[in-house]
């Protein structure tokens, strides 16, 4: 049996998450930005802008945002996604090499 990924996951103040929004728009190479708004599956196939996703998020205007990225030389996956106690954050480190 392969390998799964690590999973990271937690909640995020409101400021942790604009300064991860922040991050990410800085420092990594964003790949794509995916709303899901229905428990039926994502929005369309294509990506949205960065701040667009950031305004959806903060008027829970989506049950989640995915944000896919390339950071030191891997891929990330950040779903984020409203909660009562803050957002709830899963990162998942995307590997080719890990799963071989």
């Amino acid at each position: 049996m392969k390998d799964l990924p690590q999973l990271h996951e937690t909640i995020l103040d409101d400021a942790t998450v604009d300064q991860l929004f922040s991050d990410v728009a800085e420092l990594t190479q964003l790949i794509e930005v995916i709303p899901k708004t229905t428990g039926r599956g994502y929005v369309g196939e294509h990506s949205i802008p960065l701040d667009q996703a950031r305004e959806m998020l903060r008027n829970r205007d989506c049950r989640a945002i995915q944000l896919r990225y390339v950071h030191e030389g891997a891929q990330w996956w950040d779903t984020l996604m409203p909660s009562p106690k803050g957002t709830r954050i899963v990162r998942i480190r995307h590997d080719p090499n890990d799963h071989a």
